[in-house]
């Protein structure tokens, strides 16, 4: 009987676990006299769209807790969660965070997770500067350029007309459409670039790089993985291509090995 008694604690336990309480929140904000917006970010989804019709900020956030109830919710963004959304002269803010120190035990000694889901919607025209902690990310068109800092998830970006800059830990990373010079560090995962109107710079720790129809010139200085290079107006240089294959098809400029 102790033993069923146990385990009936156990199975009851990883139930309540299983279920998530959630809370959700919407944030807008004037976008007059703003020329950029900077997302400041830790657990969690990110997305991002770019309207030609918005003349605001819109934000719907949305925290998730696993193994606490819902009446137990608000205390937890009382005492825990960050999220703002405000006006630094000509920028706009948005800070999404949770603090790491939060402590609530379980009945096993593990801590609850928790995390806040992002779905931002703003003016094309604004530039963004992303710093991202953790949960996959997708940012898609923007016409003034982009620069994000991405601890682990995957990233995807599409129709980016500006300049990206990115400073990625792990994960993989899909860019497709971008109008002007692409530059990458990445610690670890595959990355995939097709129809860029740039430059692009690769500095790549491990995983396969693919570059597909560049317009400009590429180098690339690579740890691990498969290199992948297929259509580039200009010159192609491999500082270091690390351990794994290279192929190269199509360049209309010089290569260099």
């Amino acid at each position: 009987m102790k033993k069923i008694a146990f385990f009936c604690l156990i199975f009851l336990f990883s139930l309540s676990a299983a279920f998530a309480a959630q809370s959700r929140e919407t944030l807008t904000l004037a976008a007059a006299g703003v020329q950029s917006l900077h997302i400041e970010c830790g657990a969690g989804s990110l997305k991002v769209q770019g309207k030609g019709d918005l003349e605001q900020i819109e934000v719907d956030a949305v925290l998730v807790v696993n193994g606490i109830a819902e009446s137990e919710v608000p205390g937890f963004k009382k005492e825990y969660v960050t999220l703002t959304l405000k006006k630094s002269g000509e920028r706009a803010v948005l800070t999404a965070s949770i603090e790491s120190a939060f402590s609530l035990a379980t009945l096993f000694g593990e801590g609850h997770h928790a995390r806040i889901d992002l779905d931002v919607r703003l003016p094309r025209r604004l530039a963004l500067a992303v710093a991202d902690g953790s949960g996959d990310c997708e940012i898609r068109d923007n016409d003034s350029g982009l620069t994000l800092e991405d601890g682990s998830g995957d990233t995807r970006l599409t129709n980016i007309k500006g300049t990206v800059k990115i400073e990625d830990g792990s994960g993989d990373l899909y860019l497709e459409d971008i109008g002007g010079n692409v530059e990458i560090e990445d610690g670890s995962g595959d990355i995939m670039l097709r129809a860029c109107g740039g430059d692009v710079y690769v500095n790549d720790g491990s995983g396969q790089t693919e570059l597909h129809d560049i317009r400009g010139s590429v180098r690339i200085d690579d740890g691990s993985g498969d290199i992948v290079i297929d259509g580039v107006e200009k010159d192609v240089t491999i500082d270091e291509a690390g351990s794994g294959a290279v192929e190269i098809r199509n360049v209309k400029g010089k290569v260099r090995k």
